[in-house]
């Protein structure tokens, strides 16, 4: 996996495809084998393709074509046999036009076409990545940090110009200044507090404000019966069995203070 936009230009070529020995100063003895060469017989995955320089992307499409590469400072052809895949941020058709990206390069790289949606154009998956990226955090600092309803609320307002990427940047900083095991809305940045302020509940779909609801009530009936689900389940009318299904659905865990 190679991050063509983290590299300087000036290093990425030699990362790519390798050098010999004696090819620059400071090379190293021996040389060194590049990423390409390193993935002969399987997968290369370049990610943010749109930083690529354009002397790179020549470069680049006779590997596509030839199936083979030279490394810096070498002159011998070596055959490689490597799946590519490569994403962007960046719209390449665009780039194309103002000849930021060559096109014959575009068009090879252009075989299978995944078009990710924005975050905010599929709202009901945002839960879904924020509870795994809460999760994951929870298990490796071994903690049972969950997020409020109205912390809930507010990330399924918000637009998300940084994608998934936000997300996980934003739970990642809510969960390490957070001071009890519920993040709350003060947790969070103010730039996506203020960013859901002109949206309104009707935005919502009305299962999605019920469900939200409905886990605020059981949350609120556990803290008040120190989280035993015998007596909650009593309080709230229904069997102990609906509790843990309603309880499992709304990813509730149960907490109990250690005296």
């Amino acid at each position: 996996s190679i991050n063509c936009a983290s590299i300087p230009s000036e290093l990425l070529e030699s990362e790519l495809f390798g050098y010999d020995e004696g090819a620059f100063t400071g090379a190293k003895k021996g040389g060194k084998i590049g990423k390409f060469q390193l993935a002969d017989g399987g997968t290369i995955f370049l990610d943010e393709i749109g930083d690529l320089p354009l002397v790179l992307q020549a470069k680049l499409l006779r590997v596509l074509q030839e199936h083979e590469i030279e490394k810096v400072g070498g002159g011998k052809p070596i055959p490689i046999d490597v799946r590519f895949i490569s994403a962007t941020r960046q719209n390449l058709a665009e780039m194309v036009e103002r000849g930021e990206f060559r096109e014959d390069l575009y068009y090879r790289l252009n075989v299978v076409n995944i078009e990710t949606l924005p975050l905010r154009e599929h709202p009901t998956d945002i839960l879904l990545y924020a509870n795994h990226v809460l999760n994951a955090l929870n298990a490796k600092y071994k903690t049972g940090h969950l997020l409020s309803d109205r912390v809930k609320y507010l990330l399924m307002c918000y637009k998300w110009p940084g994608n998934v990427r936000e997300l996980i940047n934003v739970i990642t900083s809510a969960y390490a200044t957070c001071d009890s095991y519920v993040i709350e809305e003060m947790d969070l940045p103010g730039r996506l507090v203020s960013g859901t302020a002109g949206n309104s509940v009707s935005q919502m779909k009305l299962s999605e404000m019920m469900n939200l609801h409905e886990a605020a009530i059981i949350r609120d009936a556990l803290r008040r019966n120190n989280q035993n689900c015998k007596k909650t389940a009593e309080e709230l009318g229904i069997d102990r069995s609906l509790l843990y299904r309603k309880m499992r659905k709304a990813g509730i865990a149960i907490h109990r203070e250690i005296k």
